[in-house]
């Protein structure tokens, strides 16, 4: 119990300084509600919305594309945040002392991607509601479609943190792997179903490919499919477990080999 008290604590304290960064580099909160906004106006203007209303027989087509766009976000978000804050960890000589902490390693990076997936939320709002106003969806099917996803991306995420948790061990393991990172969330947007339906059953291996097409199904009033929720649940948990049994074996690597500060 003493543990789970302490997991919360560190929970509010990860939230309150992402908070403090982000009123304190505005500009950089600022940068990355444009990058966000950036990402998805490439995502409108360079597809076809339409043509993904016709695949699913709906006039919601640019609705659904932003179901798409806010899955692959909050994803690419919850992957970049651990592998990103491994490898500037590593960079700083942090690591190190954070592998004395009393719970494992992987789980602080966990909790850590919790609180800055919150501030991610709140960008993909603002674009969201900006979109309502010009196009043919309402803000309450906005809100109902962002109140999805979000619940489904609770699972989708699990996922998602598993493969950064693998970019993560390549940090340590061969170093500055960022880019290799930024690489493969570009090759995830074009190979999933962000703007297209599902046309090859390997894309289910995808952490968030089964939570885009359960909410397009909710909302052709289809309800969600018992078969799609479970391979949801079995390809995110598969990815999450991974990722922490290659992390835990390249941190226990890392320190019988004590190079650290080989960065």
């Amino acid at each position: 119990m003493k543990k789970i008290k302490k997991l919360f604590n560190i929970f509010w304290v990860q939230l309150y300084l992402q908070l403090k960064l982000q009123f304190r580099y505005v500009n950089s909160a600022i940068s990355s509600l444009v990058l966000y906004a950036g990402a998805f106006l490439i995502v409108i203007f360079f597809t076809d919305p339409a043509q993904l209303g016709q695949a699913y027989g709906t006039k919601q087509g640019v609705l659904f594309t932003i179901v798409g766009f806010l899955f692959w976000s909050i994803g690419i978000a919850s992957m970049g945040q651990c592998s990103n804050g491994v490898e500037s960890d590593e960079q700083t000589g942090l690591l190190e002392s954070e592998t004395q902490s009393v719970f494992p390693l992987w789980t602080l990076y966990f909790i850590e991607t919790l609180a800055n997936n919150l501030f991610v939320w709140i960008y993909l709002l603002i674009i969201g509601f900006i979109a309502s106003f010009f196009s043919i969806f309402t803000v309450v099917e906005l809100l109902k479609a962002l109140l999805l996803t979000f619940v489904f991306s609770l699972i989708s995420n699990l996922g998602m943190f598993g493969i950064g948790m693998i970019f993560a061990s390549g940090s340590i393991r061969f170093k500055r792997m960022g880019q290799w990172a930024t690489i493969l969330q570009a090759l995830l947007l074009m190979l999933s179903n962000v703007y297209l339906p599902v046309y090859n059953a390997f894309q289910e291996v995808i952490p968030y490919v089964g939570g885009i097409e359960i909410v397009r199904q909710i909302f052709l009033g289809h309800g969600v499919s018992l078969s799609k929720l479970i391979i949801l649940i079995v390809v995110n948990v598969v990815w999450f477990l991974a990722g922490i049994l290659i992390f835990n074996y390249c941190i226990k690597k890392e320190r019988k080999n004590g190079s650290f500060d080989a960065f």
